[in-house]
């Protein structure tokens, strides 16, 4: 599996670049719940896979699917420990991170028409119409 190019990120940060990613609605799901429980600082989430099944409503088996599929795309960071438990850093890939450049202006566009200069005069008087 290769390693994509990820950094660290803060739980709103990485709740805005899920939402804009192309993951299925799953891997979504189980990232979001990932970042409640990760650090404000350090993004980290101590947690096992139950938990995260549980907090999500899906089986253990599809939290570990999830969470291997956002890993090979740089949103997480997997580090097993010796228990049951693995430490989860939630990451943004690398590319998300950065602005896009604006596309250059290749044709000019047509002015839009000038406001219209003349007003009409409504009588408060009703008879006058």
């Amino acid at each position: 599996m290769s390693v994509v190019p990820s950094q660290p990120s803060r739980p709103l940060q990485y709740g805005v670049a899920i939402r804009e990613s192309n993951l299925p609605s799953g891997v979504k799901a189980t990232c979001w719940a990932i970042a409640t429980f990760a650090n404000n600082k350090t993004g980290l989430a101590y947690l096992t896979v139950k938990t995260i099944a549980r907090a999500v409503g899906l089986t253990e088996a599809t939290v570990s699917k999830h969470t291997g599929l956002a890993e090979a795309r740089g949103y997480l960071r997997k580090e097993r420990k010796f228990n049951s438990s693995i430490d989860y850093y939630i990451t943004v890939p690398a590319p998300v991170l950065e602005e896009p450049p604006a596309p250059p202006i290749t044709s000019t566009a047509e002015e839009a028409p000038a406001w219209p200069l003349h007003f009409e005069i409504w009588s408060a008087d009703p008879d006058s119409y």
